[in-house]
């Protein structure tokens, strides 16, 4: 078999890539290696014949490892099913996290219609859904509190706290975050929380005792999972009741630490070895957690006395910090024609941008993003630049939804507020037409990480 050069196969590769050619590898090699095409009809899988998949499997090792580190998730998943050769090549990519190529955002929903232990991604890089089967407990079960980095934040049915990569089926449990009095039955087992408020200063209202598998709805808010360089390990943050109160535990750890009390956060991010925090006022905090004594920094002060928006910060790729302000769905209710039920109207559209003047300590609106792109919702919020992410449409803010009372607007059927904000004519569109969540639970914004989760694997 005449082989082609390294250098043939990857340019050959690299417009595949930005062509976003499904099924990228098996489709290109062929004919370069006087190969049978594979059937448009069929799987990958059952169109390599008996002789293509020795010949595949006799590619050279590190010419394949190029080639995948270079594919989207969803490609190099297709390349791993083409042979035990390939398989081997993407296993070992896995284990040393040498991925090249900046992975393309995903929203990842489940439906216990579906199954209990799938989770559907749909690529916004190949516009298609695919389906994830998930480590016990089961996903559609599963509370989502959040994602970052490409790993899910969930509170399962005893509302304790799970950190899963849905791309490589690696699961941790997080120590759980006590927050009140543990009550037990006559068996010894744990049965019942007894959930008090008054953690919080100024808040009196009585204690209330849940069951396991309701007391997430009402203490888990937001989670974050950062990784921490100073000490090689990563932080769960996590953003939860009474009155939006922050704490973290770093993984591995029994202990969980509150942070100074200040009230109403909302969004979070980590940079430089440090936690900035926003709340609903407009406040930003800093935290140093790898000190002692942890104090807040204050980095902005409130910018008004009260809001009803909810916040976002985000680190922008050129450095600037940001906050996003969305307006709440509107009180009046319209039609959705597509389900044929009332729906909250949506003021999304009225989303606005700040820049953070860190010196002056104060917000300057900008109008737009320029060749960027923004994603915000029950998620790390990411600012990306849309030239790496050909895919993406520029100036727009890819959103979710994830008011505070989404549990019940999904348990009632209401129109969830998701959507693609065009920031140049503030207008809105789907991201998928029809909608694929629409007797699903809000979808999540994942961005696909091969990595596990240890200190070697992390770039």
């Amino acid at each position: 078999m005449e082989m082609c050069s390294r250098e043939e196969i990857m340019d050959l590769c690299r417009q595949a890539i930005h062509q976003n050619m499904c099924y990228v590898v098996p489709r290109v090699l062929p004919q370069q290696l006087c190969l049978p095409p594979p059937s448009p009809k069929d799987e990958l899988h059952s169109t390599l014949t008996k002789t293509s998949t020795r010949k595949f499997s006799d590619l050279p090792h590190d010419i394949l490892m190029d080639i995948i580190a270079m594919l989207e998730i969803p490609d190099a998943l297709h390349a791993a099913s083409v042979c035990s050769s390939w398989r081997s090549v993407h296993t070992k990519l896995h284990n040393l996290g040498k991925y090249k190529r900046p992975q393309t955002p995903c929203f990842l929903y489940t439906s216990q219609s579906i199954g209990e232990n799938i989770a559907c991604l749909y690529s916004l890089a190949e516009k298609r859904t695919y389906k994830l089967t998930l480590p016990e407990p089961p996903i559609s079960r599963r509370y989502l509190l959040g994602s970052s980095d490409g790993w899910l934040v969930t509170a399962d049915e005893r509302s304790e706290m799970h950190i899963l990569n849905p791309i490589t089926d690696r699961s941790s449990v997080c120590d759980n975050h006590q927050p009140g009095d543990a009550i037990f039955n006559r068996k010894g087992v744990l049965c019942k929380y007894r959930y008090s408020r008054h953690t919080a200063e100024g808040v009196t209202d009585s204690p209330m005792t849940l069951p396991l598998d309701k007391l997430r709805y009402f203490f888990h808010c937001k989670a974050f999972v950062f990784y921490d360089k100073s000490v090689k390990g990563y932080i769960v943050v996590l953003i939860h009741n009474p009155c939006e109160q922050l704490s973290f535990a770093r993984l591995g750890h029994d202990k969980w630490t509150w942070l100074p009390p200040h009230l109403r956060f909302q969004d979070c991010t980590y940079k430089d070895g440090l936690l900035y925090a926003v709340t609903s006022l407009g406040e930003i905090f800093a935290f140093d957690l790898n000190t002692t004594v942890i104090t807040a920094k204050i980095i902005m002060d409130r910018t008004k006395e009260y809001s009803r928006e909810r916040i976002y910060i985000v680190q922008a790729p050129w450095g600037d910090l940001l906050q996003v302000w969305r307006p709440p769905q509107g009180d009046g209710r319209g039609y959705d024609e597509i389900t044929g039920r009332s729906a909250l109207v949506s003021n999304t559209g009225r989303t606005k941008l700040y820049r953070v003047d860190t010196l002056a300590k104060e917000l300057v609106e900008i109008s737009d993003l320029g060749d960027h792109v923004l994603f915000m919702g029950n998620n790390q919020t990411y600012c990306l630049c849309a030239k790496e992410y050909p895919l993406l449409k520029a100036n727009h803010i890819y959103f979710t939804d994830d008011s505070e009372c989404l549990v019940l607007r999904t348990l009632w059927g209401f129109r969830l507020d998701i959507g693609l904000l065009n920031m140049r004519d503030k207008s809105v569109e789907e991201i998928v037409s029809p909608r694929l969540w629409l007797k699903c639970r809000a979808p999540v914004l994942l961005v696909p990480n091969p990595r596990k989760m240890n200190s070697t694997c992390h770039n």
